[in-house]
């Protein structure tokens, strides 16, 4: 597999990790013995990790390929290959129970209940759960899920606004799991449509089938850039969530996280994650900045 990443970074972070002491698990011992790192990569959810003429790229794939690069040096590991396995949003975790990968480079949200039954790494990148909605929408359900009007704190106008609505959402997501546990499914009338790509969802919209769609804001807005129906969609203000995207990793496998953990911290203190964050989403503002000084450990 060959991952297209910033490649003049790697023997940098590999040097600045070179110091740190030699590491042992189940995971990392099966990478060390078999010089092979099996990276889950989701094909749906760009700008994070698509699979573009065969090939995956993404912030998340980037990140994962220079954290490869430096597991490669720093556990003196020569010619090690990197397997890209496929995975969906449905099927991720399954894979990675099973053993099939070691990572999962995707656009993944570290709550309290995967962490019983998998691993993550330090938080990567911070969105929230965000809506689409067609811009001939009615007025009403444009103010409460685009603009944030005060008609978005009346409980009578929500479900006045959602009654008998249509709305979808990527199955298998934290998303799906907000949308379907919260007030707006209860609403009297209301329709939740698990759809199977972002891409079918927007375009749903667009065609008048689906009355909203949520996501994550981050996906949301790539998504709405890439569509041909880009005019036509709003997406919400703010977001309805917090989202901390991370790393997955099988549980209980305590070197392989370290070894994530302090390639990540480094790549952050050094501002090397700038080059990374700039190449996918742009000019890096001060928020940016102050996530990633506040998540990057100490060593």
């Amino acid at each position: 597999m060959r991952i297209r990443l910033i490649r003049a970074l790697v023997p940098a972070i590999a040097l600045a990790l070179a110091s740190g002491p030699a590491l042992a698990g189940e995971t990392m011992d099966r990478i060390v013995n078999e010089k092979n790192i099996r990276l889950g990569i989701r094909s749906d959810a760009p700008p994070f990790a698509s699979v573009v003429d065969g090939q995956p790229q993404g912030f998340s794939v980037d990140l994962c390929g220079l954290i490869a690069g430096a597991i490669m040096t720093t556990s003196k590991i020569e010619n090690m290959t990197g397997k890209f396995v496929e995975v969906t949003a449905e099927d991720r975790f399954e894979k990675l129970a099973a053993g099939e990968i070691d990572v999962l480079c995707g656009a993944t949200t570290a709550t309290l209940t995967r962490r019983a039954v998998m691993s993550f790494s330090i938080p990567i990148f911070s969105t929230g759960v965000s809506a689409v909605v067609a811009a001939n929408a009615p007025d009403l359900l444009k103010e409460i899920l685009v603009k944030g009007g005060p008609a978005a704190m009346s409980h009578a106008a929500i479900a006045e606004a959602f009654k008998g609505r249509k709305i979808g959402v990527r199955a298998g997501t934290t998303a799906e799991d907000w949308l379907i546990g919260g007030p707006l499914a209860k609403i009297e009338g209301v329709t939740v449509v698990p759809v199977e790509d972002h891409a079918a969802g927007l375009a749903a919209v667009a065609a008048g089938e689906l009355d909203a769609y949520f996501g994550d804001k981050a996906i949301l807005i790539a998504q709405r850039h890439a569509s041909d129906k880009a005019e036509e969609l709003l997406i919400s203000r703010n977001t309805f969530t917090s989202e901390p995207y991370a790393l997955a990793m099988p549980r209980d496998d305590e070197a392989l996280r370290l070894a994530i953990d302090r390639a990540l911290s480094y790549i952050y203190r050094s501002g090397a994650i700038y080059q990374v964050f700039s190449k996918h989403f742009g000019k890096v503002g001060p928020e940016v900045v102050f996530f990633y000084s506040v998540m990057a450990l100490p060593e």
